[in-house]
């Protein structure tokens, strides 16, 4: 949960208040900024797709798993489901949109720190969000692949037993696409890689520079504390407990 309020609060920097003036009701107005029942219903949409994108799970299936019953909803998703509530995201939304009011008056937004804090932000969410995309159209599941997948989980799970076909599948799907990013995963990268310019620079002694360690200047080593002989003491062996046998 706490990835996707992070995704969604970078969002909203950087889009928001796009909808306004969009010709649809308009909910309230923070500091002459309106919302409107599109730019409300657009955000609410964008952080679907955010969740489906950053979490590697298929859009249809994180509205399916919004909307059908408790019972049917893997226990992981149970917490989502309440963060997405109408009324509570719209609580979530109104609140970020305050404080990122209150910080872009304040000059917060625009501090060199804070700038490049978001930019690398930023890049580590298209980082994942791009890769993610190569690897999707990369990835073909048969018919006949969900079939056998299916009847691999229910032989090796009790509880899938109980699954419909269609949720079967869905769990297949899953573990399968799972399986396959990570064979494809390096030669996406790959061919990334080759549709962008390198050139290194011959001069620089990359791997002598990569051999130092980062020094900070803040941090002097002759205070660092020296450890007690009863932090230098080996860990005492915990014995691991034996497999439950399943149900």
């Amino acid at each position: 949960m706490k990835r996707l309020y992070f995704s969604f609060t970078l969002l909203l920097t950087f889009f928001s208040f796009v909808y306004c003036g969009d010709g649809t009701p308009v909910i309230e107005s923070i500091d002459g900024n309106k919302i409107t029942t599109a730019s409300f219903e657009s955000a609410f949409d964008t952080a679907l797709d955010t969740l489906s994108r950053t979490q590697n799970i298929e859009k249809k299936n994180v509205i399916k798993f919004l909307t059908e019953e408790e019972s049917k909803v893997p226990q992981s998703f149970l917490q989502l489901r309440n963060e997405f509530r109408k009324r509570k995201f719209f609580d979530r939304y109104h609140e970020m949109m305050v404080v990122k009011s209150a910080a872009d008056k304040s000059g917060f937004s625009k501090r060199s720190d804070i700038k490049e804090i978001l930019k690398f932000q930023e890049m580590q969410l298209i980082y994942g969000m791009y890769i993610a995309e190569q690897i999707e159209s990369r990835i073909k599941i048969t018919e006949q692949e969900l079939a056998y997948g299916c009847q691999e989980l229910r032989a090796k799970y009790k509880q899938a037993e109980a699954l419909t076909l269609e949720q079967c599948y869905d769990a297949a799907r899953a573990q399968i696409k799972g399986k396959k990013s990570e064979e494809v995963y390096k030669s996406v990268l790959d061919r990334i890689k080759e549709t962008v310019a390198i050139k290194h620079n011959d001069k620089f002694d990359l791997e002598k520079y990569l051999d130092k360690e980062f020094t900070f200047p803040d941090v002097k080593k002759d205070e660092t504390p020296t450890p007690s002989a009863e932090e230098t003491k080996a860990p005492e062996a915990t014995p691991t407990p034996a497999p439950e046998a399943n149900k």
